[in-house]
């Protein structure tokens, strides 16, 4: 087994590099908490047309309100419970939509726009950080296509910083399973359809003139996005709760606590901290 393994190794390692295939980034933004990119395909040092419509300029209403409209669906708990997110939070629109709209505006026909946003989501205890990536592009019929490779995956704590070592190498468009799933967008979007007539999970293909129309029905702006508040979470007071309810669910979070610890999940000074503030909440 340990040779079969060391012979995969080896040849996925000579076919790497052997290969003269593959995506060459421009950078066009780099911040602390989002990346824009053009990355076009090459081939033997020459560049390799994708017949993209760019450039393209989309207005700006029309791709917050898709990337306002657009969730997933994701399994939690030990009992994978479907619950549907929002892929991008209203800061993320507001810091993302401008830089990818004028993107797709100087994009040549070779060029797809790669983008890479970080988050803050809340966990059960803690709040965690979060990437998403993906690409998007223009085809023809005015068809606005938005492929993930990740949506709101966790960031490793240990990692000294918040950007990742490099982009992920594995192409959105060929991403056919995934237990992250785009929820309908309907009815001006839909997902992808592969040759074998299964869905992308993970891949959206808009009609901008459907996206227009339904835009126009219900406008929202830029500045709607940014300043909507997030949905409230329904969180009985402590001081409100009944006695035995309280401790019943100090007592799970601080049972949930002492297993990240054991798993090396978070540190000692973590675990020790938040324990003393729940345990705060029993006096």
């Amino acid at each position: 087994m340990k040779k079969i393994a060391v012979l995969l190794i080896i040849g996925a390692a000579f076919f790497s590099a052997c290969s003269t295939t593959k995506w060459v980034r421009t950078t066009v933004v780099k911040q602390k908490d989002f990346i824009v990119t053009l990355e076009q395909r090459e081939e033997e040092g020459k560049i390799i047309s994708q017949k993209y419509q760019h450039p393209f300029e989309i207005d700006l209403p029309n791709l917050v309100r898709l990337m306002k409209d657009l969730t997933y669906i994701e399994k939690v708990g030990l009992m994978n419970t479907k619950k549907q997110n929002p892929v991008f939070q209203a800061v993320e629109i507001d810091r993302l939509a401008t830089v990818l709209a004028d993107t797709l505006a100087k994009a040549d026909n070779s060029q797809r726009i790669r983008f890479t946003s970080f988050n803050q989501g809340k966990a059960l205890i803690f709040s965690v950080s979060r990437e998403t990536e993906g690409v998007i592009f223009m085809e023809a019929h005015k068809r606005l296509n938005i492929a993930f490779n990740f949506i709101n995956s966790e960031l490793d704590p240990n990692d000294a910083t918040a950007f990742p070592p490099s982009y992920s190498r594995v192409d959105p468009l060929k991403i056919k399973t995934s237990d992250t799933t785009i929820s309908s967008v309907a009815p001006y979007a839909q997902l992808h359809k592969f040759e074998t007539g299964k869905q992308s999970p993970m891949w959206v293909v808009a009609d901008l003139e459907k996206l227009k129309e339904a835009a126009s029905a219900a406008p929202v702006s830029i500045n709607e996005v940014a300043e909507e508040a997030p949905p409230a979470v329904e969180t009985p007071a402590p001081s409100k709760a009944p006695e035995d309810k309280l401790q019943q669910d100090i007592k799970g979070k601080l049972k949930y606590l002492k297993e990240l610890l054991d798993e090396g999940l978070i540190s000692e000074k973590d675990y020790n901290a938040k324990k003393t503030e729940l345990l705060d909440k029993l006096n």
